[in-house]
């Protein structure tokens, strides 16, 4: 399954609420964890071998607008690079998918990664 058909069954998480962001262990391969939730639902999105991250606008509720997978011709893809270069890069390697963390209210998040999972309840 592509990553864009794991997110398609949640909607990409259109108007989910964002309350949780955990970083994996301070060591390779490093992961990062959104907490999601709407309604009765909730889920978590990990992102495997994260190589770069960057968080901006971090608030007291976070609504995500859409987590898309971008690709180099994608009309957003320069912005999330530049958004990216304000992270801290702690691999000399890069990932290989890029998902931007699109917000309605809220904190927006660029993630370079390997992979991802989704769990649900």
């Amino acid at each position: 399954m592509t990553i864009t058909e794991s997110l398609e069954p949640f909607g990409h998480f259109h108007d989910w609420y964002l309350d949780t962001v955990a970083v994996g262990p301070n060591h390779e391969p490093r992961t990062l964890t959104l907490g999601l939730y709407l309604n009765d639902k909730r889920a978590t999105v990990t992102f495997e071998g994260v190589t770069c991250v960057c968080l901006e606008n971090w608030g007291l509720l976070n609504i995500v607008y859409a987590i898309q997978l971008l690709q180099p011709d994608d009309k957003d893809y320069t912005r999330a690079r530049n958004v990216l270069a304000k992270g801290e890069r702690l691999s000399d390697r890069s990932g290989v998918h890029l998902v931007y963390v699109y917000s309605t209210l809220g904190a927006e998040i660029v993630i370079e990664f390997a992979s991802l999972q989704i769990e649900s309840s």
